[in-house]
């Protein structure tokens, strides 16, 4: 299987919009971690609501690591992946990696036939949709992603590309005030 093959980026525009999930969540206001929570914790908040405003199975975050450039971390996750939470992978062998190198989001279809590591750890998606956390002066942290797994039917649209854009405002933010640690169980300044 090629790149080309499982990159479906340009279907994005020639699919239907379908508002799935719940839309009342996404006109809610978005609350401001508060002291005491840990990083984890407030990233995984805006997981489970990818979730809820999407019809994914999985949803994560992933932040670069600034001391070894071609390792990414799952910071934080929710759906089928969570157990794959803190898990380091090769960014340059990612989704997350490309998504780095075109600077914007992106979609996968069968991304686990291209990447080694998928097929590895047994990690079946039918569809990946990956938006970059890029921040001030385009210093680019990281991604958050939705994936499907077990239902073909499952086919991310520009509405769900909104909803990752939506999602991912302000967390280069916190990461960057977080100082990118490491430690994602320090608690939130």
């Amino acid at each position: 299987m090629s790149l080309s093959e499982i990159i479906a980026t340009d279907q994005l525009q020639s699919r239907p919009r379908t508002r799935t999930g719940n839309p009342d969540i996404g006109a809610m206001p978005r609350p401001v971690p508060q002291e005491g929570v840990t990083l984890r914790e407030a990233l995984r908040a805006r997981c489970e609501e990818a979730l809820l405003r999407s019809s994914a199975q999985s949803a994560g975050i992933s932040i670069f690591d600034t001391d070894d450039l071609d390792q990414l971390t799952w910071v934080a996750t929710a759906g089928v992946l969570a157990p794959y939470e803190g898990r380091r992978f090769p960014r340059s062998d990612s989704p997350c990696g490309l998504c780095f190198s075109y600077r914007s989001t992106q979609l996968f279809q069968r991304p686990h036939q291209y990447f080694r590591w998928m097929a590895e750890n047994r990690v079946v998606i039918e569809e990946a949709l990956v938006a970059p956390l890029i921040g001030q002066f385009g210093a680019f942290y990281g991604t958050i992603w939705v994936m499907s797994h077990d239902d073909p039917g499952i086919h991310f649209d520009l509405d769900d590309a909104d909803t990752l854009a939506d999602l991912s405002r302000g967390l280069a933010s916190i990461i960057r005030l977080n100082n990118n640690a490491p430690d994602q169980d320090k608690r939130v300044r």
